[in-house]
């Protein structure tokens, strides 16, 4: 199987840059914290790979947010990602499951719907977080990504995004991000245009063992694209922890502490991102108690 990455690459003759991920690890690990179901997965995979390929380029040290709120069945969908390689995620309905769709692909579009919207927020780790809304495309995803592109930030894309599942589980998942500079030119956008027509799925030449560099290079053929950084490793994270869920406790007041502890006996905590559950059992919540200033 090939590892999780991402890499940056730019043409020679500066009409395009892209950044490719391979992420079929990272979206097994994200369908066993949930139990997705194979509809479930095939989008939150997809919302997956696209932040972690918005990241790489939109932010240094921040992160980018994303939250479908489609009026499909699998309700909100939210995922971030860092350009440090991490990305977590979530569906309000992870057990949603729909028949394929009439080209016999898992029906991404119904599952999360073509009306409603995309919010997006760059958090560039420095001043206000940049927030910008769009109306969703397809509920495809990966034409709402570049739906976003193109209104919020006025780029000419192509955004590719891909889950491959079998009975055994993820077989494979990535995508590409393709943007024009300034120097493309209607050549450019043909020869795109073109290679997509003709090179097939993301996850089919995934399954074909090409590693990353021989994906970009068969995707992208007839542009000189040069990487400009290393693979980065990706992976499924989450920021939560046991220290993070004691602090939200220390908000709540001594009578809510108090019944907690006499009552259930613990107070325990699920993370929404990562499905990770917590509990601080009673002697620690009395504990707590005791530094609650009335």
């Amino acid at each position: 199987m090939i590892e999780d990455g991402i890499l940056k690459a730019i043409s020679s003759d500066g009409t395009i840059r892209a950044v490719i991920a391979t992420t079929t690890n990272l979206v097994a690990d994200a369908r066993k914290r949930h139990g997705l179901s194979f509809t479930a997965t095939a989008a939150l995979g997809r919302a997956l790979t696209g932040a972690s390929l918005l990241a790489s380029f939109m932010t240094k040290q921040g992160q980018v947010t994303l939250k479908f709120q489609g009026n499909g069945p699998l309700g909100a969908m939210m995922v971030d990602a860092s350009p440090k390689g991490t990305v977590r995620g979530y569906v309000e309905n992870p057990e949603v499951e729909l028949p394929l769709n009439s080209l016999g692909n898992f029906d991404v579009g119904a599952a999360v719907g073509s009306t409603g919207y995309l919010h997006v927020t760059i958090d560039r780790g420095f001043g206000m977080p940049h927030q910008s809304t769009v109306e969703l495309e397809t509920g495809e995803i990966g034409e709402d990504i570049n739906r976003y592109l193109v209104d919020s930030e006025q780029t000419g894309s192509i955004v590719i995004t891909g889950t491959h599942l079998t009975s055994e589980g993820v077989e494979a998942a990535g995508g590409l991000i393709v943007q024009l500079l300034p120097d493309a030119n209607e050549d450019t956008v043909c020869q795109l245009e073109n290679n997509v027509s003709t090179f097939g799925s993301f996850t089919f030449l995934m399954r074909q063992g090409m590693g990353i560099e021989e994906i970009l290079s068969r995707i992208l053929q007839g542009f000189d694209v040069r990487p400009i950084t290393e693979v980065l490793p990706l992976k499924f994270h989450c920021k939560c922890s046991m220290e993070r869920f004691v602090e939200a406790l220390k908000v709540l007041d001594k009578e809510s502490l108090l019944s907690m502890a006499n009552e259930d006996g613990h107070a325990e905590g699920r993370c929404h991102f990562c499905n990770e559950v917590y509990q601080v059992g009673k002697d620690r919540l009395i504990d707590l108690t005791n530094r609650v200033t009335d």
